[in-house]
């Protein structure tokens, strides 16, 4: 809530430095009399811009040390379709697909099998869909928004790890998780404000809170020791009615056209 507040009022910081400039035209419109706030039958696609504040850092000091401030909007790499209906109302579509596949390996340590070569290869997808609807407030370049998005998530994971021996590269044994299929429903309250910086173009932060029920499938684990058989034990089955990603704040450029 802390990096929302400061997000906000930097903007409100930066919509009164233009304020000079705006007291010789029309608040709302460029000196070439083009609109900056959203118009009824707007289209606007909105993304996360943690990645970019982080390069623009880094940019300017010359290390790969800078991170972003602490944000996320539901996950990483979201993006938002809007159509306005309305100057002030507008539906939303909210996509985000995330996959991972890697390979890493390194020598064994601590309690693991001695002098042996450690591969750990792991996969996961994680989907989210939703649709929502976005109402907002004022008439100046500085708006305020809130609205709702009914979600619906999916997920998946699986990790191997296994271990040969570095003089022969013989089998020694490896252990395998898999997580089971994960499905969520949930409904999702958003609070916000963006300033218009060009026409159609705004910066702005936004706060989330929802509510949803999870189920998380079968998990397994599998574990094989050298020419013994496969040992597989069943994890079983979960789920949870609750809170989840509860006040997740995040900094979103927006585009409309």
């Amino acid at each position: 809530m802390k990096k929302l507040l400061l997000s906000v009022i930097a903007l409100y910081t930066f919509s009164l430095v233009n304020a000079q400039d705006e007291i010789l035209v029309n608040p709302i419109l460029s000196k070439k009399g083009e609109n900056y706030l959203p118009e009824m039958d707007d289209w606007a696609i909105s993304f996360n811009a943690d990645g970019i504040f982080e390069y623009i850092g880094n940019a300017f000091n010359g290390t790969l040390d800078n991170r972003a401030p602490g944000v996320d909007y539901i996950r990483s790499n979201t993006f938002v379709g809007k159509k306005f209906i309305s100057d002030k109302k507008a539906y939303r579509v909210v996509a985000n697909l995330g996959f991972n596949n890697n390979s890493r390996t390194s020598i064994s340590s601590g309690l693991e099998p001695a002098n042996a070569n450690k591969e750990v290869k792991t996969n996961a997808f994680d989907v989210a869909l939703g649709l929502g609807k976005e109402w907002r407030k004022g008439n100046t370049r500085l708006q305020g928004f809130y609205g709702a998005d009914v979600l619906l998530t999916a997920n998946s994971s699986n990790s191997e790890t296994t271990f040969n021996a570095i003089s022969d590269g013989e089998f020694i044994q490896s252990t395998e998780n898999k997580s089971g299929l994960g499905l969520g429903l949930g409904i999702q309250g958003f609070l916000g404000a963006e300033y218009f910086i060009f026409p159609k173009f705004a910066i702005g932060a936004q706060y989330t809170y929802r509510v949803g029920f999870d189920i998380q499938g079968n998990s397994e684990t599998t574990t094989t020791v050298g020419t013994a058989d496969p040992v597989t034990s069943d994890n079983g089955k979960s789920s949870s009615f609750g809170l989840g990603n509860v006040g997740i704040a995040s900094i979103n450029l927006t585009l409309h056209f």
